[in-house]
C-alpha cells in the first residue's frame, strides 16, 4: 500500500542510519566520502554564483514543460528566479552528487532534466574526464543552461532538446553503456519507473542510478520503492531528497540503506540511531 509523503518521511526519519550503526564497508566509505561536505573549492564557488544569478533574474523565459506540475505551464512565460526556485536542485544536494562523481569517476554520465543546467555543472565540474548528455524539454531553459556552461568554461556536456520520449534513446545508443545516471524530469509515477528501466538496460554491475525527489509525492515515493526492489537493484541508499541504487550484487546481499547526518538524528531517535 502506498504511503502518504507525510508518512513516508516520519518512516525515513525513524527509519535512518547515521555513521554509528553502520557495518556495511561500501555504505561507511559512502558515508564517509559521500555525506563529508568540504570547505568549497573554486568550481563550487563558480557554480554558487550563477545559481545566485538566476534567483535574482526577474527577466522572463517562454515556458513548456511535459513533466508532473505542468498542467498550467504550456505555453507561458515563467520568471527565471522562479524557475530558479522550483526546479533547481539545492546546494546540498548538488554538493552530494558532486562528492559521488568525484568519488567513483563515472565515465558516462546521463542526465534527464537539466532545467538551467545548475547539476549538470556540478556533475562536470566533479570530473572533467566523464562524458556527460543532458536532456532538457524546455527550449529557453536549454539555452539559458548552454549559456551557463560556456560561462563557466566547462567542455564535457553535449545537451540535447527536446520531449524525453523521443531523446532519452537516442542519447542511449550514442553511450551504448551508462555507469551513472539522474533522472530528475518528470515527476510522475510511470514516468520515473519507466526511464528507470530504459536506463538500466545500458548499465551493467559498476554502474549506478540517482533518483530525485523521491518523497516529492505518493506516486514519487512509490515509484522509488518499485524501483529498490526490482531485481536488478543489488541495493540502495536513500538520502531523502534523492535516492541512489546499484546493480552491484557481489558487495552486499539486498539492501535498502536509509541514511542521515547524526546531528539531524538527534532530535528523534538519539544521536546513535
Amino acid at each position: 500500500m502506498n504511503k502518504t509523503p507525510y508518512r513516508a518521511i516520519l518512516d525515513y526519519y525513524w527509519d535512518a542510519k547515521t555513521k554509528y550503526s553502520l557495518h556495511s564497508p561500501f555504505v561507511f566509505d559512502f558515508h564517509n566520502t559521500v555525506m563529508k561536505v568540504q570547505a568549497s573549492d573554486s568550481k563550487i564557488d563558480a557554480i554558487e554564483h550563477e545559481r545566485n544569478t538566476f534567483l535574482d533574474d526577474k527577466s522572463e523565459i517562454s515556458f513548456v514543460e511535459y513533466g508532473a506540475g505542468s498542467k498550467n505551464s504550456n505555453g507561458l512565460t515563467r520568471v527565471v528566479r522562479d524557475v530558479a526556485k522550483s526546479s533547481l536542485s539545492g546546494k546540498w544536494q548538488c554538493r552530494m552528487m558532486y562528492n559521488l562523481i568525484k568519488r567513483y569517476r563515472p565515465n558516462t554520465i546521463l542526465e534527464i532534466g537539466t532545467s538551467l543546467g545548475v547539476s549538470t555543472a556540478y556533475l562536470a565540474a566533479a570530473s572533467s574526464d566523464s562524458s556527460i548528455i543532458t536532456l532538457e524539454g524546455n527550449p529557453a531553459s536549454a539555452d539559458r543552461a548552454i549559456s551557463l556552461f560556456d560561462k563557466l568554461d566547462i567542455q564535457n556536456i553535449k545537451l540535447i532538446e527536446g520531449e524525453f520520449g523521443d531523446t532519452l534513446i537516442k542519447s542511449l545508443d550514442t553511450l551504448t553503456h551508462v555507469d551513472c545516471a539522474f533522472i530528475d524530469g518528470n515527476h510522475r509515477k510511470q514516468a520515473t519507473i519507466d526511464y528507470f528501466n530504459t536506463i538500466r538496460a545500458y548499465c551493467d554491475s559498476s554502474s549506478f542510478i540517482i533518483v530525485d525527489d523521491i518523497y516529492w509525492s505518493e506516486g514519487m515515493h512509490s515509484a522509488w520503492c518499485e524501483i529498490i526492489n526490482h531485481e536488478s537493484v543489488a541495493f540502495s541508499i536513500d538520502l531523502f531528497r534523492f535516492g541512489i541504487v546499484y546493480f552491484d550484487h557481489s558487495i552486499m546481499e539486498k539492501q535498502h540503506y536509509k541514511l542521515i547526518e547524526a546531528k539531524w538524528k538527534l532530535w528523534s531517535v538519539g544521536i546513535f540511531g
